[in-house]
């Protein structure tokens, strides 16, 4: 119980205090993008990375630069998708888990779009809606968590990165530190600790941690560090919903206006942006309006306070500098590439 309210306590104070104590603060992105970006997203669920990065993971790879995007989960959990995809009101286990296997394929399409290819697409596969209690819940692998819905206790064979891993923060973490050790990013992007939806906060903590811990380790890897936000008070359904718009922050967002960070879209950069949102049909079923609303000219991102404002170029390591140790030097086989 008592490591419980101390991570609760610590969690809450991470999410409420996150702009205390920023480094030298970064104004632009344009200027980080090259031919050596690397470009790392991680995405909560398949929609979100499109919804807040797609226009730039297009200049991105326009600018010769590469993008890895990472899933937390496969978006199995959604009781509202399950019950219209099945037209059941009482989904199985198994309806859940075909729900995430449409999902993923709506995701490699989207990405497919936005100029992503497969193999730079990665998913971790672990529970939807339950990123928060990992975090709260002491890792014992005699007793993983165990999703309510799939009701698996571990990811898929398919897609593990490390072998014997379970559902519990240490082996998310695990997997988290390798696959941003083996990319070696210039800039990571996720969504932010304001972000009302618990899987989108609770995976910038796991993100936010594994690079600091990698950081300690590897002094030389500090990539740029950028958030979003897709869930805040019914934002952005409340503002003009046409392309070419503007996406403006939200109206009572803990965070001064002046600290967010616009990107501007291309005319190109938004059409793609919209046909890769147009790919996940099993969300637009439901959810079309709230999903176009972010098809603006324009997407926000904020630096975390512990960001550089510029990355350095990607990391080498020297043959004296050592990996993340033997156990974790093994990824596990299946469909998950580097």
């Amino acid at each position: 119980m008592r490591v419980r309210i101390v991570c609760a306590v610590a969690l809450f104070a991470l999410f409420l205090f996150p702009f205390c104590g920023r480094a030298a603060e970064l104004k632009a992105i344009e200027p980080l993008l090259s031919p050596s970006t690397r470009l790392m997203v991680f995405s909560p669920h398949p929609d979100d990375e499109t919804l807040g990065a797609g226009g730039l993971m297009q200049r991105v790879l326009e600018a010769g630069g590469k993008v890895k995007v990472v899933f937390m989960t496969s978006g199995d959990g959604y009781l509202e998708g399950v019950e219209l995809e099945d037209h059941t009101a009482h989904p199985t286990a198994s309806e859940y888990d075909k729900y995430g296997q449409i999902r993923r394929h709506e995701a490699l399409r989207a990405l497919a779009t936005l100029g992503v290819k497969p193999h730079n697409v990665i998913f971790l596969g672990f529970p939807d809606g339950g990123l928060s209690d990992l975090l709260l819940k002491t890792c014992v692998h005699k007793d993983p968590y165990r999703s309510p819905f799939t009701l698996k206790n571990r990811p898929p064979k398919f897609e593990l990165i490390l072998p014997r891993t379970d559902y519990c923060a240490h082996d998310l973490s695990g997997e988290i530190e390798r696959v941003i050790f083996r990319f070696r990013p210039t800039l990571v992007v996720t969504t932010g600790p304001q972000d009302l939806h618990p899987d989108h906060k609770t995976t910038y903590h796991f993100v936010k941690e594994a690079l600091n811990r990698l950081g300690r380790k590897f002094p030389r890897l500090k990539p740029v560090f950028l958030t979003f936000v897709i869930h805040f008070d019914g934002w952005p359904v409340n503002q003009e919903a046409s392309s070419g718009a503007r996406l403006d922050p939200p109206e009572g967002f803990p965070v001064p206006p002046t600290k967010w960070i616009t990107f501007n879209l291309k005319p190109a950069e938004v059409n793609g942006k919209r046909e890769a949102i147009e790919k996940y049909h099993s969300q637009m079923k439901l959810l079309n309006r709230f999903m176009l609303c972010f098809a603006k000219s324009d997407e926000l991102f904020l630096q975390d306070p512990d960001s550089p404002a510029q990355g350095g170029a990607p990391l080498r390591l020297s043959k004296k500098e050592p990996g993340l140790g033997s156990d974790a030097s093994k990824p596990a086989p299946g469909r998950n590439q580097f």
